[in-house]
């Protein structure tokens, strides 16, 4: 497992950095205003994509007992991030169960660091591939 103590992460050694990303979104700035909308859009639907790998990847790792937990496992992307998020208004103890909680004796089950960690090389990937067609699409290099 490679989170720490009680499900929170224990360094950030292993974060996805992408080479360049700052001076692309610098040249994208640069553009017309509907080319900015539409490189919002594409950054929207990858994201959403990306959290759609994760989400589909946490499946496999999620405690089920009467699957509510997993059924509350959702896509929060926007156009900066891919989120996911699990819980909801009758599934409190998401939070409990990913992290831990000490004091009732509930030991961490990280499944979405889970899934991120099996599924990263894919994350990549993805974004990645958007940035090569968004540098080729504007002619940027």
């Amino acid at each position: 497992m490679a989170s720490g103590t009680f499900g929170f992460r224990a360094n950030n050694q292993d974060a996805i950095k992408i080479e360049g990303l700052s001076k692309l979104q610098r040249d994208l700035r640069k553009l017309s205003t509907d080319a900015l909308d539409l490189n919002k859009t594409e950054f929207l639907e990858t994201n959403k994509q990306v959290a759609e790998i994760i989400i589909s990847e946490t499946k496999k790792y999620v405690p089920v007992l009467s699957g509510a937990l997993a059924a509350a496992v959702r896509n929060a992307s926007t156009k900066k991030s891919a989120k996911v998020r699990a819980g909801s208004a009758a599934v409190l103890y998401a939070g409990p169960i990913h992290f831990g909680w000490p004091s009732r004796s509930i030991r961490p089950n990280p499944f979405i660091y889970e899934a991120i960690d099996s599924r990263r090389d894919e994350v990549k990937d993805r974004y990645e591939n958007l940035v090569e067609k968004l540098i080729t699409k504007y002619d940027l290099n």
